[in-house]
């Protein structure tokens, strides 16, 4: 199976040595150490110990910066903290204490993606099949537990609300939720290729036979008016930005819907995009449903976000190239003066200074291009 994905954006060779460099130094600041020694990777600002999903994407992004023997010690604490029934915990802080629960009585839905993520972006880069195998019935347990429905879209109980994606925790989505079923047909497509790289084609095929209606079952969310998807089938189902990009960027629909993610990016960047940083939602729009108290314009009910800047860009290099390269400039820019954020507001001050993820992500989605000046 080969899961094709939109290629990085083309910079210049300062820019690209510029951002690896950022990262670099963004990683150094947010590693700690385990009470028993093992090396962790917090996400950086305020956050006390190390995030499934976080250090997923440093390691997608950033992992050439991280030694792999550290990133190998970092899964295995994670997973060290799986529950009995499966689930991976959401963090687990530095004397080994796992956190399962953020808001709401159920986990959120999107950890065992990340985890199968985190060991296939491992995988990748040390080219041991020991990083899967040893870890595969852990992997396959987690992803079992993740609650679906049958066409098998991850879904939340709108009786029992609680946090789907980690990046919109906050927010009370419910019924069927997008971010985390795309996340699951990604993380059920890569098990299937790992699977099947080990020569164990009975579950290759299971999670193959997972992953490909999951497509189909995904187009529910895509409204052909603004080429985007949507967030939630029930509570919050408004325009998912973030979704809509890193959809773009898994190639899962056609090649017109992804010039036309990348269209609505540039042609109306005030809608959704400040300062080379993303908004979760349109401009002027709010959750409908929250589940703790988030001003309007802050943090995950209005600010701006770096997280996902490469996903938009690659998204926008299909419509308009020059484009995608001025709003990496834009965000470029604001690390060069202010520095590394979480998310920024144009009504408050930044938030989580030093975020690992976001320098993460954005290397991953770059490249150098020495014929740019």
């Amino acid at each position: 199976m080969i899961l094709k994905q939109l290629p990085p954006v083309g910079i210049s060779a300062d820019d690209y040595e510029y951002v690896e460099a950022t990262c670099r130094e963004v990683l150094a600041g947010v590693r700690h150490s385990a009470d028993d020694g093992t090396p962790l990777y917090f996400p950086g600002g305020e956050y006390e110990a190390c995030w499934t999903r976080d250090f997923c994407y440093m390691v997608e992004g950033a992992g050439k910066l991280i030694p792999a023997e550290e990133i190998i010690a970092g899964i295995d604490y994670l997973l060290a903290g799986q529950r009995e029934d499966g689930v991976m915990p959401d963090r687990v802080a530095a004397d080994r204490t796992p956190a399962y629960l953020v808001f709401g009585e159920q986990p959120p839905t999107d950890n065992a993606q990340f985890m199968v993520k985190l060991v296939a972006a491992c995988m990748e880069l040390t080219g041991d099949y020991e990083v899967f195998l040893q870890r595969r019935d852990q992997l396959c347990d987690a992803m079992e537990q993740v609650p679906r429905t049958d066409d098998g879209l991850v879904r939340i109980d709108r009786n029992r609300p609680h946090s789907s994606y980690g990046f919109t925790d906050t927010v009370a989505k419910t019924g069927k939720v997008f971010f985390s079923s795309l996340l699951y047909w990604e993380a059920a497509r890569k098990l299937a290729k790992l699977c099947a790289m080990a020569e164990y084609h009975d579950e290759a095929h299971i999670w193959y036979e997972q992953a490909e209606p999951l497509a189909q079952s995904l187009e529910q969310f895509y409204d052909d008016e603004y080429g985007l998807y949507r967030a939630a089938s029930e509570d919050c189902t408004q325009l998912d930005l973030w979704g809509s990009a890193y959809a773009a960027v898994l190639r899962l629909g056609s090649k017109s819907q992804e010039r036309q993610t990348g269209q609505f990016f540039c042609e109306v960047p005030e809608v959704s995009l400040w300062q080379g940083h993303v908004r979760h939602l349109p401009a002027g729009e709010y959750w409908e449903e929250l589940l703790t108290d988030i001003e309007p314009e802050t943090y995950q009910n209005g600010a701006y976000w770096a997280v996902p800047s490469g996903w938009v860009a690659q998204a926008m290099a299909l419509h308009d190239e020059s484009a995608a390269r001025e709003f990496i400039a834009d965000l470029l820019e604001v690390w060069r003066t202010e520095g590394v954020f979480e998310c920024i507001s144009p009504y408050t001050a930044p938030k989580g200074e030093g975020y690992a993820a976001s320098a993460a992500c954005l290397l991953g989605a770059v490249r150098p291009d020495r014929r740019l000046g």
